[in-house]
């Protein structure tokens, strides 16, 4: 009795210790600077600055598989986040331009992270993009309405520009003609 006793206290301790160890460890990770604000004078009309930036790393989604995934996945590579439903005409008239952006942007550099609001089936957010033939936006959703809470998000579309350390640099609370010469000096002035 005495032996297992001794035997439950080492186990105990051989935990105590694994679990500090990966406490430390994560701990010690060397965390990314928050970046400069960004002025007024880079951001167009209908983007606002977010000031002071949004770590935004920790946010979780799901990918069509029901998988989970988090803005700390693109880490390295920036992420234009738009948050969309189906049935929001505006957020489906800027879909298109948002599939071109990522189809345009060099492999492994600009991610496009499309996440739908409104639907929880993943199945039925791949077939709606792939109705319109948006074949480079991956199928993202928010079934627990993740962005809505932590961005207090009102109305939709919404997009963030994320730098790529994950800090979410400016908002836009209406579509955006992506490739409109003020978006296109946003983007490079702020994540690019």
């Amino acid at each position: 009795m005495r032996r297992r006793a001794w035997l439950g206290i080492g186990a105990l301790l051989i935990l105590l210790a694994a679990g500090g160890g990966l406490y430390w460890r994560q701990s010690a990770a060397p965390q990314a600077p928050v970046p400069n604000t960004v002025t007024a004078d880079v951001v167009p009309t209908g983007f606002t600055a977010l000031n002071p930036p949004l770590q935004m790393g920790d946010l979780a989604f799901q990918d069509a598989d029901g998988k989970t995934v988090r803005i700390s996945d693109f880490r390295g590579r920036p992420v234009v986040l738009n948050i969309w439903a189906k049935w929001c005409a505006p957020c489906v008239v800027e879909l298109p331009t948002l599939d071109k952006l990522q189809r345009s942007a060099a492999p492994g550099t600009l991610a496009v992270v499309a996440v739908a609001v409104d639907e929880p089936d993943p199945e039925k957010v791949r077939n709606f993009l792939a109705n319109r033939n948006l074949t480079a936006l991956h199928p993202y959703l928010d079934p627990k309405n993740v962005f809505a809470k932590a961005l207090a998000i009102h109305s939709i579309p919404v997009s963030v520009l994320i730098d790529k350390n994950g800090y979410g640099l400016v908002r836009a609370d209406a579509p955006a003609d992506w490739f409109s010469d003020q978006a296109i000096q946003l983007l490079k002035q702020t994540i690019l």
